[in-house]
């Protein structure tokens, strides 16, 4: 199962990289996404990834990093023949806050390790 979720992991990231950083003109409205909405989704999802597939990295790293990757994107967007866009870098990261608060959540807001302390009692 680990290495499903990892190889599911690694080609979400792809994917999503992809999109964000190819020449695609007018992908947004092509196909009738709202464009904030799509990298809100898009980085929960690449929190996901990155969860999956560094298991070991603490999350509020895995968010900073995630975070990161919005910044560069706009920043190679411009390179790309695309318009980086601030307002896309805020929507990145309002997805990566609400997945790390999801996440949160889910473990109860215990860290990692004192969920395998009381599963193995």
């Amino acid at each position: 199962m680990r290495l499903f979720l990892r190889l599911a992991g690694a080609v979400v990231m792809a994917v999503l990289l992809a999109l964000m950083i190819g020449p695609y003109q007018n992908v947004e409205s092509a196909s009738l996404i709202w464009d904030k909405a799509a990298h809100f989704v898009a980085f929960g999802l690449i929190l996901w990834s990155l969860g999956v597939l560094f298991r070991r990295l603490p999350r509020l790293w895995a968010a900073v990093i995630a975070i990161a990757i919005g910044g560069a994107v706009e920043l190679i967007q411009r390179y790309t023949g695309r318009d980086p866009s601030w307002g896309d870098w805020l929507a990145d990261i309002l997805g990566v806050a609400t997945a790390l608060a999801l996440w949160a959540l889910w473990r109860g807001f215990r860290p990692r390790e004192a969920l395998q302390t009381s599963n193995t009692r």
